[in-house]
């Protein structure tokens, strides 16, 4: 991190320049990541997992933090003084997860572990050049050393008491399995090369018959040994200095220093407020509660998709009409709307409903929102269309690919925000679930009380996810509590696994929530008959994912 001598810069030019090498360095350390935003310059590696990778991220980001205490913030201008907002929130949350080890769980995970490599390869890398195909034969022909190096760490987190839930190891072992399965001409590793590329093809297929196949084979053969010693519990304060990992994992989804206890009562309140106006839903409906209203319609043989393709058609339809919506609500959209796509077959059964991927920095892959049409006898259709908006318009989609476009920012802050955290981004996800339902998106009083169904889910991710890593919930209780505010089976055992194998992420979504609803009001009391709502998003989408403690203070509330 240490810059030659030059001419002196001002505290402004310090910051930036700060926050590039930052930004260049992260990139280095996170090859992965360098890949989803659009970088290729290290598409030809992959992560470092080994004592030596992680003592030199550590290094790196205490030296980033060290530099930046001896630049005087009150001097900077907003663009500088947020930038090192973000800078400082992703380097101490980075320092966090190297100290207390989180990495011990993260290796064995059917979500973002290792097994995860080969699906985002083929999401987001390219090989549509000679220089590219390149890159990405040697970033298989890295996998046996990753690979390897997964592993390593997970006999470390043994050695250390330090280990995954038995339900995640479970799942992660079934996973990998699926995916060695797989014929190697389906491999998503073939995904970046061109169909009519033959040579690139047998090539890249060649590679992961010769370097991944095998690599993932004693991959899946350590976790199988792992096995006997995961955990029956499925907390985080169940493990040796469990406590203070989750205390630093709610620090670093939501950006705020937490107590659990009170987060528990925070989403018990909420949801008591929020089944008050699914019971409200359901009587518009004709009936007494929401339990009978949703069996009502699941007995009308209208309310689940008949196949993956009419899913996707669905979806479509709903991500059109919010793009047309928009503009009545935002002074600026983005360049493009984003794309469609089913999750993958080899990881569906794992994997949420629904979730996005952002685009390239230079509009050459597009945004995705992925539907997983999983089990689609169990999952009904008026959970959809909040769920589209959650995840393209006016949420994840529009806000992601707006902050991307904004070309006069530093790379940290158009593709690097959600790293602080993830409490303005699914905090926005969220709020666009209402903000839907005021542009008039949902067509009827179902697709409502579908949206009344997801906001009570994510308030029961506040009780949930705190009762599982804070105070010794079963992964039952949990399932069940799921199922109580209308989540379907399927979904609440995918959901309660999700929460298991990443502790603190489902805590974003309603923290963020309630403090961009408060800055709403605020904004609303403050500027009375001349609020607008529409200049009120701008403003907030123009300042970008921030860390919230930095958002209250460029808005002033």
């Amino acid at each position: 991190m240490q810059r030659e001598r030059g001419p002196a810069m001002s505290d402004t030019e310090r910051a930036h320049d700060l926050a590039a090498r930052f930004w260049d360095e992260l990139l280095e350390d996170a090859p992965m990541l360098s890949t989803v935003v659009g970088d290729e310059r290290f598409d030809d590696r992959l992560p470092d997992l080994s004592e030596t990778g992680r003592a030199r991220r550590a290094t790196r980001m205490r030296a980033a933090l060290d530099e930046l205490a001896t630049i005087d913030r009150t001097r900077l201008d907003r663009d500088a003084r947020t930038t090192l907002d973000v800078l400082e929130a992703v380097a101490a949350r980075e320092v966090a997860e190297i100290e207390h080890r989180v990495d011990f769980l993260q290796v064995v995970s059917h979500l973002w572990g290792p097994a995860q490599l080969l699906a985002e390869i083929g999401a987001y890398q390219r090989a549509d050049t000679p220089e590219r195909l390149e890159r990405l034969l040697a970033r298989l022909h890295a996998a046996p050393v990753f690979y390897a190096a997964a592993a390593d760490v997970a006999r470390e987190g043994q050695g250390a008491g330090v280990t995954a839930p038995r339900v995640v190891v479970e799942r992660t072992v079934a996973q990998v399995e699926r995916l060695l399965a797989t014929p190697v001409e389906d491999s998503p590793a073939l995904l970046p090369v061109p169909a009519d590329d033959d040579d690139g093809r047998d090539r890249v297929a060649e590679a992961v018959r010769t370097s991944v196949t095998p690599a993932l084979g004693d991959y899946l053969e350590a976790v199988r040994a792992y096995l006997p010693s995961a955990t029956e519990t499925i907390g985080l304060s169940a493990l040796p200095g469990g406590e203070a990992m989750y205390a630093a994992e709610m620090l670093a989804f939501t950006t705020l220093r937490l107590d659990a206890g009170e987060v528990h009562e925070l989403g018990l309140a909420d949801l008591e407020q929020i089944q008050e106006e699914r019971r409200r839903s359901a009587s518009a409906l004709g009936h007494p509660d929401a339990r009978t209203a949703i069996a009502a319609l699941e007995a009308n043989g209208r309310n689940k998709a008949r196949s993956r393709e009419e899913l996707i058609r669905l979806a479509e339809a709903q991500v059109a009409k919010s793009w047309e919506a928009a503009p009545a609500y935002f002074g600026r959209m983005p360049s493009a709307n984003c794309e469609v796509r089913a999750v993958e077959a080899f990881r569906e059964k794992d994997m949420p409903f629904a979730f996005y991927n952002p685009p390239s920095h230079d509009g050459s892959r597009p945004g995705v929102y992925y539907v997983n049409a999983y089990d689609l006898e169990h999952r009904p259709l008026h959970h959809l269309a909040t769920t589209t908006y959650h995840e393209s318009n006016p949420g994840h989609h529009l806000q992601t690919a707006l902050e991307q476009e904004m070309g006069d920012r530093p790379a940290l802050r158009r593709f690097g925000g959600y790293l602080a955290g993830a409490s303005f981004s699914e905090g926005w996800g969220l709020y666009s679930e209402r903000l839907a339902d005021e542009m008039g998106l949902l067509e009827d009083e179902a697709e409502r009380l579908g949206m009344l169904d997801a906001q009570g889910m994510r308030a029961a991710r506040l009780v949930v996810d705190t009762g599982i890593h804070a105070f010794g919930w079963t992964r039952e209780r949990a399932i069940a509590l799921l199922e109580e505010v209308g989540v379907p089976h399927v979904d609440a055992v995918i959901e309660t696994d999700r929460y298991i194998t990443m502790p603190g992420q489902a805590l974003s979504y309603k923290i963020g929530q309630f403090e961009i609803e408060r800055q709403r009001a605020e904004a609303e009391r403050r500027e009375g008959a001349g609020f607008s709502l529409r200049e009120f998003h701008d403003r907030l989408l123009e300042l970008g994912t921030l860390p919230l403690p930095a958002l209250r203070r460029e808005l002033g509330a």
